[in-house]
């Protein structure tokens, strides 16, 4: 089977018949079947392509540039049958038995999940289709919660395509339900593309350091991710450090994620493994999670005229389990869970800094008992240009309430801890996605509050607008921190995606802080050897207690600036940025421009749903 998206107030010409689709919509033909699709909106924008085809193709090099940077539409022959199609409706095939499940696996480059029939003709293109190891079979069925001969439960069918999307090595999937005419049996056709998963990092700071990483987040078709990173610093011993971690994705169909971590370094001795399980839909009724260590790390306090430099090695065990019951199940509003939920973690310090009752309490030997109570409500809807370039999206709907209480025993004295947080975000039409949030957090030890936090945070995002071929979106986001009565060697800081982004000195710290962050983002439908490109302009405004107290009586410090990202989302590689800024007010000894090129890392949206039981960050 092939997909082809037609358009809303668009003509589908079959053979020696034509007919008029009103809204957008997706249908699928049988394979090697010739169709014409006519959309009068777009007349102009292929006829441009036609011509600039013509000139491409008058000399060899050209032709192969053209076929690198285009895709053209695929062509075939005369239809033999058609289906019933549903994609996100799959309320009217509930009960239906599921005959069978036909997995379609896309090329990575040059294809698209509306529309199979299309593939490259670039050589570079096929090159590196042939060498991608694509996800096995049995890895795509081990991640949907339905299986041939089951009934079509369409939140299985909604949670499975959501799943298959969220996985770190797949660009796109979708889940169509296929009803033939001569039977209530119906098929279930998975289409799926991967990204090209091996991807690299490279950080150099001059001749004396540099770290350089190789990942691939699908080791051999099987959803496993294997980093190995090298690190080399002359001012270390030994020079030149490793940090590996390998990833077992979903273990024999328990969505349990199994990982192990091995770092030899200066900066980081580390031996780890982790087991974890979250409630990645509303019907999972058991999570919990097992993590042991032990670590040696290099630690630095920074003060006004000098640095300290110092190793603490701990011995780290962490577990907790959660149970959800899912109350209520409404097709509008989403799913709604009651969820509770345990923790136990503990830590013992094998080197670390002189300690008493009131020094270093970061350092105490500790266990930390934690209980939470929570109900959530989850949906779903999907959208696209929000935190990647292209891809489908399933951005959160809904809210989360969850209260924390429990108890740390360290090796001085025992205090209770107490917590909640509040947050809701929805799409409210044209206006955009809104979600605001809030937190408040402390222990309590003799009647009084200490390493206590309050945060709130206010993000937005706007509805898509259009202008010609262009795609805008604006973004922003407010936080506002306190903390409250903090241990003295605990800061908030206002440094880059804190608060100024390219903006960093290390007492731009105190304890509180506000920050806002506008960011206008243009999506171009410039493709360059696969790479989207989008031009942003941004302004952050920060104020943080450094100077002053009282926060408003801080210098404002301001960052203004523009800047590029382009990202090819067949690729696990980060989205590329360039950014060039200015900052009216910056701290002693730092210039007022800056430029830079980095990796930009996309948006996240966290989602409604209660986890290991934790204290409130303060950051």
């Amino acid at each position: 089977m092939d997909s082809v998206r037609v358009k809303g107030r668009s003509f589908l010409i079959l053979a020696d018949s034509s007919i008029y689709i009103e809204k957008d919509t997706v249908i699928f033909l049988p394979d090697s079947v010739a169709r014409q699709l006519r959309r009068d909106e777009t007349r102009r924008s292929d006829e441009f392509y036609k011509r600039l085809k013509e000139r491409f193709y008058k000399t060899r090099f050209t032709r192969e540039l053209y076929d690198l940077l285009f895709v053209d539409p695929s062509k075939s022959a005369k239809p033999k049958e058609t289906t019933s199609i549903s994609n996100g409706n799959y309320k009217k095939y509930e009960g239906r038995r599921i005959n069978r499940i036909i997995i379609k696996k896309l090329e990575v480059f040059g294809t698209s999940i509306l529309d199979t029939t299309r593939h490259s003709k670039a050589w570079a293109a096929k090159v590196a289709n042939d060498l991608h190891v694509y996800t096995r079979s049995r890895i795509i069925r081990n991640n949907i919660f339905f299986a041939e001969g089951d009934n079509i439960n369409p939140d299985a069918l909604s949670d499975s395509e959501r799943v298959l999307r969220n996985l770190p090595y797949v660009r796109d999937a979708r889940i169509y339900v296929i009803s033939g005419s001569d039977s209530e049996d119906v098929e279930v056709l998975i289409i799926i593309k991967d990204i090209w998963s091996i991807s690299g990092e490279v950080s150099v700071g001059g001749f004396d350091a540099a770290d350089f990483a190789v990942i691939d987040k699908n080791f051999l078709g099987l959803g496993h991710e294997l980093r190995n990173e090298f690190l080399y610093n002359t001012d270390h011993r030994p020079a030149i450090g490793y940090n590996g971690t390998y990833s077992i994705n979903n273990i024999k169909n328990t969505f349990i994620t199994g990982e192990v971590n091995f770092a030899r370094s200066e900066p980081l001795d580390r031996v780890g493994i982790r087991f974890y399980r979250n409630f990645i839909t509303p019907e999972i009724k058991y999570a919990g999670g097992v993590e042991l260590n032990k670590t040696n790390i290099l630690l630095k306090r920074e003060y006004p005229d000098t640095t300290i430099s110092f190793h603490t090695e701990f011995n780290h065990q962490d577990m907790w389990v959660g149970r959800s019951w899912l109350i209520d199940a409404n097709e509008d509003k989403g799913r709604t869970n009651l969820q509770l939920a345990a923790r136990y973690d503990r830590v013992r310090y094998l080197d670390r800094p002189v300690v008493t009752s009131d020094t270093n309490q970061m350092f105490f030997d500790r266990n930390l008992y934690l209980y939470s109570f929570g109900i959530s409500r989850r949906d779903y809807e999907k959208s696209s240009l929000v935190r990647g370039y292209g891809r489908t999206e399933d951005i959160p709907n809904g809210y989360l309430l969850e209260f924390t209480t429990g108890k740390e025993s360290n090796e001085f004295y025992n205090r209770a801890y107490i917590g909640w947080r509040f947050s809701i975000g929805n799409f409210y039409g044209r206006t955009g996605y809104f979600r605001p949030s809030m937190a408040l957090g402390g222990f309590i030890r003799k009647g009084r509050v200490e390493q206590g936090t309050f945060k709130t945070t206010i993000d937005y995002f706007s509805h898509l607008y259009r202008f010609r071929r262009v795609n805008f979106r604006q973004f922003f986001r407010l936080d506002y921190t306190i903390g409250i009565n903090r241990f003295h060697d605990e800061f908030v800081n206002i440094n880059n995606g804190r608060g100024i982004r390219g903006l960093s000195d290390t007492f731009l710290r105190g304890t509180r802080k506000i920050a806002l962050s506008a960011e206008t983002v243009a999506f171009t439908p410039i493709y360059v050897i696969g790479f989207r490109f989008a031009f942003f302009g941004f302004i952050d405004l920060a104020m943080v207690n450094s100077e002053n107290s009282k926060l408003l009586k801080n210098p404002l410090y301001q960052g203004y600036g523009i800047g590029l990202r382009l990202r090819n989302e067949n690729m696990a590689f980060e989205a590329i940025q360039i950014r060039l800024a200015w900052y009216p007010v910056t701290p002693p000894d730092q210039s007022s421009l800056g430029f830079e090129l980095t990796g930009q890392e996309p948006l996240r949206i966290p989602d409604f749903r209660i986890e290991r039981p934790d204290v409130l960050e303060f950051n």
